[in-house]
């Protein structure tokens, strides 16, 4: 025979699960960086920055000189988040590899795109 509960007492139980998956999540993320950087080798690291030049390379070749381009659009294509692509671009400003001289925005969902949904 299953126990009434108390009110709230639902979600209050939804919140610790989504607390333990978040604890779990960011353990698991601390395990990983920790590895990451203890076996950071010079050959890692000019992996990596290879595939940095390689992505801001395919990132430069959707502009023409003065045009406008779609972050999304980008993404897509690449299939990189909307994050990464703008971090890119980012850099390829600071770089000199290209200057930003306009942003257009739109309205947002409200929603964080970095946290997954599974977490309340």
């Amino acid at each position: 025979m299953e126990q009434a509960k108390f009110p709230g007492e639902e979600r209050a139980e939804r919140f610790i699960d989504s607390l333990e998956i978040v604890t779990s999540r960011l353990l698991e993320m601390t395990v990983v960086n920790s590895q990451l950087a203890s076996s950071e080798t010079r050959e890692m690291r000019e992996l990596f920055d290879t595939w940095i030049k390689s992505m801001s390379d395919e990132v430069l070749g959707f502009f023409e000189p003065g045009g406008e381009v779609s972050v999304d659009e980008i993404a897509s294509s690449l299939g990189l988040s909307r994050a990464s692509v703008l971090t890119l671009l980012v850099a390829l400003d600071k770089r000199g590899g290209l200057r930003i001289t306009k942003i257009a925005a739109s309205g947002g969902d409200g929603k964080n795109s970095e946290i997954c949904g599974c977490i309340l």
